[in-house]
């Protein structure tokens, strides 16, 4: 009998919490760095209240603040990609193995990695996304209203919220960040779940699969990125809630306005989701390679049908 691999991020999967936690800030870490200027460029269109381009917003920032202004709010990003990693992918693992059946069987079929990829998202969203946003996005809106901007950094900048606002100032926009990136997640997963386990049999086909789940999210729930970084930027004392938030952008700025920053979102998101589901795997097996833990030997016995980088999930007839 050929047993099934639990839907994780890899087939290569470690059952290892520490291997796992630094496989998967190993993998955050180097994506963002990669992505990040794309993520700035969307989130300063989204934040404008007047029309932008992206080639506008990055010339504008080069121009004013150079290069490295690209980077303005890289370090909060950074200094989470551990923890956000960790969690979303645990709390999967986690989820997706509670939801089979005795038998080893998805509970719900084809919709349990969706369900699984929402318990994943709003763990995530809750203990790591929502202040990290929220930090990012007053960061980036300091440095693109003011021309000095107030908060000199990262620890300056926090402590400066925090002091001002409480710990529920890096709190803002809990709800929305909830559902876009359970949503989002639960999406990506599903959607990359989907896919034929021969199509994302290697390195590449990951890759191209991680980034149509990617795009699929992105394209389905966009608005809710918007809404979430007006209320996580600096005006955000004028909305209420996020109902009152999606009323008064569309009133004043039009229904477009809720897909504001989807060309440099939908280009992060696509390599963000290729890069993190093609690299944990790879990591992985680097960190299998020099740090040797007991579950290895364990795991390389049982007779089980897995691939270097994938989440990997096997067809019907494989697993009788």
């Amino acid at each position: 009998v050929i047993e099934s691999v639990p839907m994780a991020p890899t087939g290569d999967k470690p059952k290892h919490f520490g291997k796992a936690t630094v496989a998967g800030g190993i993998s955050g870490a180097i994506e963002i760095c990669c992505t990040y200027p794309i993520e700035y460029t969307k989130t300063i269109q989204q934040l404008s209240k007047v029309k932008t381009t992206a080639f506008g917003v990055v010339k504008d920032t080069i121009k004013a603040r150079g290069l490295f202004g690209m980077y303005k709010g890289l370090d909060t990003m950074v200094y989470f990609a551990t923890p956000k990693a960790a969690i979303r992918f645990s709390a999967f693992e986690m989820a997706s193995n509670s939801l089979r059946n005795k038998d080893g069987k998805p509970m719900f079929g084809g919709i349990t990695s969706f369900l699984a990829g929402l318990v994943a998202g709003t763990m995530e969203a809750i203990c790591v996304t929502t202040p990290q946003e929220t930090i990012k996005i007053k960061l980036i809106d300091d440095q693109f209203k003011a021309d000095t901007p107030r908060f000199r950094g990262f620890f300056h900048g926090v402590s400066t919220i925090v002091r001002e606002e409480g710990v529920s100032g890096i709190y803002l926009g809990l709800s929305p960040t909830i559902f876009k990136v359970a949503t989002a997640q639960a999406t990506r997963f599903g959607v990359f779940m989907g896919i034929p386990p021969e199509y994302r049999s290697n390195p590449l086909g990951s890759a191209a699969s991680g980034a149509f789940a990617g795009g699929v999210s992105v394209l389905l729930f966009q608005g809710i990125d918007v809404i979430k970084s007006r209320m996580q930027g600096l005006d955000a004392a004028k909305y209420t809630s996020s109902l009152q938030c999606l009323r008064e952008l569309i009133a004043n700025e039009g229904i477009l306005a809720l897909y504001k920053g989807v060309g440099p979102r939908l280009s992060r998101v696509c390599c963000e989701v290729a890069i993190t589901m093609t690299l944990y795997g790879e990591v992985v097996k680097l960190l299998n390679r020099y740090w040797i833990t007991p579950d290895q030997k364990e795991f390389q016995q049982r007779p089980v049908l897995r691939s270097a980088s994938v989440i990997t999930e096997l067809p019907n007839d494989s697993k009788n």
